[in-house]
């Protein structure tokens, strides 16, 4: 069964000047995929991760979602 990858991507709350990693900005949050493989899935994570380097509190992970039968 092919695998289902998806990257997450959000800009995260500062709170006393560090990124609070647990609350992202619902208005910046971001789903891409499905991708058929955690590589595929991984460089559009590094890609969306470069695009935005000037943003501190921005991260984009990646998340496997695939049903396991």
């Amino acid at each position: 069964m092919p695998g289902m990858w998806f990257v997450f991507e959000a800009e995260y709350e500062i709170e006393d000047r560090r990124a609070n990693w647990n609350k992202p900005v619902p208005e910046t949050m971001v789903w891409h995929g499905p991708y058929a493989t955690e590589k595929e899935a991984d460089d559009v994570a590094l890609a969306r991760m470069w695009s935005k380097i000037d943003l501190y509190a921005h991260k984009a992970r990646t998340v496997d979602m695939t049903v396991k039968v």
